[in-house]
């Protein structure tokens, strides 16, 4: 198996000219239908495993463990250790609100699974209040545990000005560590291809991380009149809004397609990730990317 996966690599390597980096690298295979090998191919790279890290994660004990024996098992057990240190200190490291905190991190899963994604304050304590816990955010994200996403009254550059910080949604740092803290076998539906179902949050936090690492500030819109926009970037005055679709209803976008048409906010690009073929329209593009 590690030699079909190499012979791949290489051919692709070839027939490219560009380089492969482990985990760094994002190919596409466009009508896959087409061509049977291609579909065989596909096999071999995700049973090597060099180019998936959504299950594993960027923890470099749980890669390097996951290099060595491909025992998804121990990766989880390690994740697990993680997670109780990451506990470990918030109860040693926070001087106030301890179990403020510990209660937030706990609840990130439940609380990204739920309709809207959105961390709502209201499921800790009916009468909460952002004033109240909003220090409790801060030193998760500057600890380097979370990933808060705030959301914007408009999607008009700079973001900054039009930040809503009472409204967010809060990712892990670490998607792999985010499936182990999850219910269930999320590790074996996500490796058997079945996301469909309740895993679009894991999909958001991927997408989260990779945005993160790569320098941009997490935000995203919701109107209700317009509908909600998973992600919106900025990079100087290029705008531009992203859709993660976990499942077949990639052609449905309805917030894209509200936001995009208001030619005042100047969006440059829509960006749809999901599961299907890559098809490029004139105003949308779409992905598939896992």
């Amino acid at each position: 198996m590690l030699e079909r996966a190499d012979t791949i690599i290489t051919a692709l390597t070839a027939f490219s000219n560009q380089p492969l980096e482990r985990g760094k690298s994002l190919i596409f295979f466009d009508e896959i239908q087409e061509c049977p090998r291609a579909r065989t191919a596909i096999k071999f790279l995700v049973e090597n495993g060099r180019f998936d890290y959504m299950v594993v994660g960027g923890m470099p004990a749980v890669v390097q463990n996951f290099i060595d024996s491909h025992d998804v098992a121990k990766s989880v057990q390690l994740q697990r250790d993680i997670l109780t240190l990451y506990r470990q200190y918030i109860t040693k490291y926070s001087k106030n609100d301890k179990n403020r905190i510990k209660d937030i991190f706990d609840r990130i899963p439940s609380e990204l699974n739920s309709k809207n994604h959105r961390f709502m304050l209201s499921d800790i304590d009916k009468n909460a209040r952002m004033n109240r816990y909003e220090s409790n955010f801060v030193w998760l994200s500057h600890a380097g545990v979370t990933l808060p996403c705030y959301n914007v009254r408009k999607p008009v550059a700079p973001f900054e000005l039009n930040e809503l910080r009472n409204l967010m949604k809060l990712f892990l740092n670490d998607t792999g560590l985010l499936c182990a803290m999850s219910a269930g076998y999320v590790q074996f539906d996500i490796l058997q291809g079945n996301i469909e179902v309740n895993l679009g949050s894991v999909l958001e936090n991927l997408m989260a991380q990779e945005l993160a690492a790569h320098g941009f500030s997490l935000r995203y819109f919701d109107r209700k009149n317009l509908g909600e926009l998973d992600f919106i970037v900025q990079k100087g005055n290029d705008t531009r809004a992203l859709e993660i679709k976990s499942g077949k209803d990639y052609h449905r976008h309805a917030a894209l397609d509200n936001v995009i048409v208001n030619k005042a906010w100047k969006l440059h690009q829509g960006l749809v990730f999901c599961m299907a073929t890559l098809r490029l329209p004139e105003k949308l593009h779409t992905f598939h990317c896992i």
